[in-house]
């Protein structure tokens, strides 16, 4: 398997988000389009291509030939992936978390996220 970048294809993801939000709502939003990228959708984006690494259905260069489908490796990565994709839906779908909610989501993701990496 040909080892990818994560950069380039954050940078590829960010443009297309860009461009999709420019075309429905105008030029006018091109910079705010990039800003909510980058403050809003990256770290999310960046922890589903670890968890495609961990899995080992795409090499990213950037996480390591070491991480690179370590699930087969260490079936307790499995549950981590399991409770990632939870905390992820439940920030996405479960309307409006208070901010303590969140802060307490957010804590538990990065914790889960940093076990699939070493």
């Amino acid at each position: 398997m040909q080892p990818d970048s994560i950069y380039r294809a954050a940078h590829a993801a960010a443009g297309k988000y860009q461009q999709d939000v420019v075309q429905r709502l105008g030029q006018g939003h091109s910079a705010a389009a990039m800003a909510e990228w980058n403050q809003q959708r990256f770290w999310m984006w960046v922890l589903d291509r670890a968890i495609e690494h961990v899995e080992g259905k795409v090499f990213w260069h950037e996480c390591g030939r070491r991480n690179f489908s370590r699930v087969n490796q260490r079936p307790e990565l499995a549950n981590a992936i399991r409770k990632l994709r939870k905390l992820q839906t439940r920030l996405q779908v479960d309307g409006l978390p208070t901010f303590r909610q969140k802060e307490d989501i957010l804590n538990e993701l990065a914790r889960l996220a940093n076990l699939l990496l070493e």
